[in-house]
């Protein structure tokens, strides 16, 4: 199955979710999206860039708390009026990630097992 594919399925599993994305957080970009509505590719890549600033984020804290839960978290949730964003990043630094934009949270979190199982089968099952 295509990536292309495997993101339209992802997407489909809930209808709350708006946009699924596979991206690159070390250069920013996302190289495929499935959404129902076309979206502009700086509208892709700031959405990777708000990925990669929130897993900057949790690294600073989890350093500067010293803690190993934080430091092992793989996903990020930002909410904004009206939808909810979920970040996760694979394991081990690849810098691979899925995006999701949801309704609420609620989509998000419906959407975070298969999200995660997605990306590791992206990652060849070295993501957990």
């Amino acid at each position: 199955m295509t990536l292309a594919c495997q993101l339209d399925a992802l997407r489909q599993m809930d209808p709350g979710c708006r946009l699924a994305a596979f991206g690159d957080l070390g250069a920013s970009i996302v190289l495929r999206s499935s959404s129902e509505t076309a979206r502009p590719q700086e509208y892709l890549d700031d959405l990777c860039q708000q990925a990669r600033r929130g897993f900057l984020a949790l690294d600073a804290a989890a350093g500067a708390n010293g803690s190993v839960a934080a430091a092992a978290a793989q996903d990020v949730l930002v909410l904004a009026p009206g939808e909810a964003r979920l970040f996760l990043r694979a394991a081990g630094g690849s810098g691979d990630a899925v995006l999701c934009v949801c309704a609420d949270a609620g989509a998000a979190a419906r959407l975070a097992a298969p999200a995660r199982q997605l990306l590791a089968q992206l990652n060849g099952g070295n993501d957990g």
